[in-house]
């Protein structure tokens, strides 16, 4: 009597293989490469239902054969990982891209076309762990004054204007870059001098 999970299994592979944005025959690809790309779908499934809650996975499944998959998270919602780089989805559009060229000759504007208008992985992908926070705190009172509430950074440390003037309050570092270089110049004029008086 086949188990639920196997049922679940046979349908994701089934309606996975029926998504597929990009087909390519199997024997096209060597069956190493196909087992390699397996082994990365199954190693990236588990870490994509990590974002998730419950944090697990209940169907974890490739097939190098016949280039099919299943992913099924802890919540039996089944992502979607052809926006992550690293799954089986991702592999198949990069050979559908390689083959596309192969197929287009010598044609650059074809070439061309098959890898801009037909990008892999990643475009926009859904943000699972972001905070729900509406402040952001102040690292410091005095330092550099960024455009975007969201960044981490901009800039150097002890920099204004994202490090396009010289600055040498507020980081307590010694920049050897200060004064424009002038400073760093001194230093290999003067090791330079020093490695002619010796010789």
């Amino acid at each position: 009597m086949p188990s639920l999970i196997n049922i679940l299994a046979a349908a994701v592979v089934f309606v996975s293989s029926v998504r597929a944005d990009y087909v390519i025959d199997p024997s096209t690809v060597s069956l190493s490469d196909r087992n390699n790309w397996c082994q990365s779908e199954k190693s990236t499934c588990p870490l994509i239902c990590q974002q998730s809650s419950p944090p697990t996975t209940l169907v974890n499944d490739c097939d190098p054969k016949t280039l099919t998959y299943g992913c099924i998270c802890g919540n039996n919602q089944q992502p979607n990982v052809s926006e992550y780089s690293l799954t089986l989805p991702y592999f198949v559009c990069q050979e559908w891209g390689d083959q596309c060229v192969t197929k287009c000759g010598q044609d650059n504007t074809c070439a061309s076309s098959c890898r801009e208008d037909h990008p892999c992985g990643a475009q926009n992908p859904t943000r699972f762990n972001v905070t729900s926070s509406s402040s952001v705190p102040s690292a410091t009172s005095s330092g550099a004054q960024s455009t975007d509430s969201n960044a981490i950074y901009t800039g150097l440390a002890g920099s204004d204007n994202g490090g396009s003037g010289s600055s040498t309050a507020g980081n307590g570092a010694f920049r050897i870059a200060d004064s424009d270089g002038l400073f760093g110049f001194v230093i290999l004029a003067a090791s330079v001098c020093l490695g002619v008086f010796i010789l």
